[in-house]
This record gives C-alpha cells, structure tokens and sequence, in this order.
C-alpha cells in the first residue's frame, strides 16, 4: 500500500534536441520553452492525472519552428489508458 494522494511537480525543457526535466533554475541555456508539471493520483486505483501549462517561450521564436518541434518530439507526458494529460498555455 502507498499513502494516498500521491503529488509530483517539476519542469519540462524543450530544447533542440528534445525534451529534459530540470526542476530548478538554473534551466538550460538553450531551451524553446519551459512547461510547468504536475501529476496527481488521488487513489491507488486512480488514473494519473498530468497538467502541462507553457510558462515560457523563447521571445522571437516562431510559432511554426515551435509546432514542428512539438511534432517531432511529441509532448514530454504522453496520454496512457492510465493517465490523462491537459495541456495548457500561459504565454
């Protein structure tokens, strides 16, 4: 058994060559954007439930270079039959 609720937050980096987690400044250099985490699993039989939210974008990067970037790599939590994934932006 595990204690219930279990909660996790942290960081997401893209960068050039994909997605890292750094939790904690100072963030990589390089990174397009930064996406805030967070997972909870209110019960042990309970679905994940991941909230991503854009909380930073490299100023002048364009938006296209950005979609094509989401489409190569994906997004750093992927949807499983166990967890649900909202994503959302700030900026």
């Amino acid at each position: 058994m595990t204690d219930d609720p279990r909660f996790e937050r942290g960081f997401y980096h893209l960068l050039p060559d994909g997605w890292r987690r750094r939790d904690s400044e100072p963030f990589p250099p390089l990174r397009l954007e930064t996406w805030a985490y967070e997972r909870e699993q209110p019960a042990e039989d309970a679905k994940e439930r991941v909230t991503l939210v854009r909380t930073w974008k490299k100023p002048g990067m364009p938006s296209d270079k950005l979609d094509a970037m989401h489409s190569w790599f994906g997004e750093p939590v992927h949807p499983t039959v166990c967890r649900n994934v909202t994503l959302e932006c700030e900026v």
